[in-house]
């Protein structure tokens, strides 16, 4: 295969050897959400604990390595969010719901903790019943570490009477128990709680959005002592768990390329790098329950790891040489780290939860999270380069279909999929949206355009100020790269995506109106003035998170004339294709506001426009039946608009 502009760097699912049949499985298969969409193994290596999804139905299921499933409690209503074992008896599930209160503005999303008894069965929310709680909080089930005494958590909570400025406390609830006492005193511009073995305070976080003063306190005796403060817009240091020895804390710090993970000790010094810059940011932090560092994961198209912890990396290693065309999430472990659990996805396994027993070397199956999609549905995933307009290098993944024969098939159509973030990046796993439409004969571009994570600092902080600048142009490029290798039609080409990938859709819509036949945008951002106003009356004018958008959408120039430039719904007239728009009613993230102003944009513009309300869904498309109503639109849009066949 030559592909004239394009750099072919890897094959996930073998050689390009044409499937000429191939099962097509039911979009049913797609839009369900996965049999297991969290898991975690238990301290003793025995069991999994896992959110299962049935259809409708969630279930919290306790899956015996050897046996299979033993136990099911049905989770009603509440969003599922993830589960963890405490002990070998006892799992916490973590839920959400989408709620208004009196007296406060809009909705957010509330979640909570719950206790499971898995001998016993028996249910209870953690802390919910605590006096003084401050209504209309999010992050209540959020656990920092175990107390000082067995079947004790310590959790975070603003504590405070409406109308006031509530304190940050750590409360420790009793996992037997609705109710939960203060534990320590804070403040309200407290942001984080760190603890250390059997439940001893260590330090606490803040920053105060007035002063812009960032301040890292270490508990010393009965005291607190500052052992670092710094005044920013943005706090350029996030404290992220606690070194293994409890001498300090760990953070990550930008080394000009990539990140690396530094200590910042009890006496206020900076040790490290402890993991040395690899030209890539970091993507998660793994931690123990008390949140000491064991290791980090990086972000790119292909997951790669450093572990502090050795046996940790014994068992990555080990898994890598028995899977190695595989895409490794490594999930959780044992106490012993003899057991550790992946989530995988492999071209001859699928996508599928593996544990992998370490002293013998031998992996065992959990579950298939895609039971009705068989492997020679999957569509051949490859990684490409390709060079934007101003010779900046661009990474993205391709799909195909399974009977993709570059001699025989010819010039695809073809679906772009920008992702959400903006910082954020698309990688080797399984894609719902791009896997169903990859099965049904289209040709599926996903582009790490700058400003996504995953490729260097240097590549990310390209991005800031180019929403509608370079970063769409790097969309552009990418289809006009395949189209000029012959891999896709220029004429047949639509534009999809969620969130900032939404604004991506409908600024490709309106700036580059040539290039597409259709266009959906779900949940999407459509006018960025309206969308800082937002931020600004949800978290207050003087908050970092509102200079955070300011430097990303416009590098600190958010003049209300430089976002009317780079905003969708002030060019509807310029739109020629189509367009589709889905979105949740119950979007904390990105209001339900922004498609109706789209809609009515292109509406006077005499556009042709469809906004269809997602009822009950949020900004993820955490709702089963809505996740499937999405894809059933989709499909239903783009085979009206684009059909395979012409």
């Amino acid at each position: 295969m030559r592909l004239i502009g394009l750099v072919l760097i890897s094959l996930l699912f073998g050689s390009l050897t044409a499937n000429a049949e191939y099962p097509q499985p039911p979009i049913e298969a797609y839009g369900a959400m996965p049999l297991i969409s969290s898991a975690e193994i238990s301290p003793d290596g025995t069991k999994v604990a896992a959110i299962a999804n049935f259809g409708e139905q969630t279930r919290a299921i306790i899956f015996e390595i050897g046996v299979g499933v033993t136990q099911q409690i049905g989770i009603e209503e509440s969003k599922a969010r993830g589960i963890d074992f405490y002990d070998n008896s006892h799992v916490i599930l973590r839920a959400s719901e989408t709620v208004s209160t009196f007296g406060f503005r809009g909705e957010y999303e509330y979640s909570g903790a719950f206790a499971i008894n898995i001998d016993t069965l028996d249910v209870n929310q953690l802390m919910v019943r605590m006096r003084g709680l401050y209504p209309a909080q999010g992050g209540l089930g959020r656990i920092v570490g175990r107390a000082d005494k067995d079947g004790s958590v310590l959790m975070p909570a603003y504590i405070g009477e409406p109308g006031t400025d509530p304190d940050l406390d750590l409360l420790v609830a009793k996992l037997g128990s609705n109710r939960a006492s203060r534990y320590m005193r804070g403040t309200p511009d407290t942001i984080d709680w760190f603890v250390g073995e059997g439940g001893s305070v260590l330090a606490r976080e803040r920053y105060n959005n007035k002063t812009n003063k960032y301040l890292v306190q270490w508990r010393d005796g009965n005291k607190w002592k500052s052992i670092f403060e710094e005044e920013s817009e943005i706090p350029n240091i996030g404290l992220l768990g606690v070194a293994a020895d409890e001498s300090g804390l760990m953070f990550l710090q930008d080394e000009g390329r990539g990140e690396v993970l530094m200590k910042l000790t009890s006496t206020g010094e900076f040790e490290g790098p402890i993991i040395p810059d690899r030209n890539r940011e970091i993507d998660r932090i793994y931690t123990d329950n008390n949140r000491k560092v064991l290791g980090v994961r990086y972000a790119g198209v292909l997951p790669d790891y450093e572990f502090l912890d050795p046996g940790l990396q014994d068992s990555f290693d080990k898994v890598v040489a028995k899977l190695p065309d595989a895409t490794l999430y490594l999930d959780s472990w044992s106490d012993d780290r003899n057991q550790i659990l992946y989530s995988v996805f492999d071209p001859t396994l699928g996508d599928v939860w593996l544990v992998h027993t370490r002293d013998e070397d031998e992996l065992s199956m959990v579950a298939d999270s895609r039971p009705n999609i068989p492997v020679e549905a999957v569509g051949y995933m490859m990684s490409i380069e390709y060079k934007a307009t101003d010779g900046l290098t661009i990474q993205a993944i391709l799909t195909v279909p399974p009977n993709y024969d570059p001699e025989a098939t010819g010039a695809l159509p073809a679906i772009i999929l920008p992702h959400g973030g903006p910082a954020s990046y698309d990688r080797f796993d399984f894609d719902w949206m791009a896997q169903y439409f990859a099965n049904r004969g289209y040709a599926i571009l996903q582009p790490n355009f700058r400003g996504s994570i995953g490729f260097g600092r240097e590549f990310q902080d390209a991005g800031r100020g180019e929403w509608g600048g370079t970063m769409q142009s790097d969309i552009t490029d990418g289809v006009n790269a395949l189209a000029k290798a012959g891999m896709i039609d220029a004429d047949r080409v639509c534009i999809a995506g969620a969130s900032y990938g939404g604004y991506a859709a409908l600024a490709g819509a309106v700036f580059t109106p040539e290039l597409y036949k259709c266009v959906i945008a779900i949940a999407p951002v459509s006018d960025l003035n309206m969308m800082l106003s937002s931020e600004k009356k949800q978290r207050g004018r003087n908050h970092w998170v509102v200079s955070y958008w300011e430097d990303v959408m416009a590098e600190g120039d958010a003049r209300r004339a430089k976002l009317r430039s780079i905003s969708p719904a002030n060019f509807a007239q310029n739109a020629t294709a189509p367009i589709l728009l889905l979105h949740g009613n119950d979007d904390t993230v990105v209001p339900y506001g922004q498609s109706t102003k789209m809609r009515r944009a292109l509406r006077g513009a005499g556009k042709q426009v469809e906004l269809i309300k997602l009822k009950g869904e949020d900004h993820w498309l955490s709702v089963a039946s809505t996740r499937m109503q999405t894809l059933e639109e989709m499909d239903k849009f783009i085979s009206q608009h684009l059909p395979i066949s012409e």
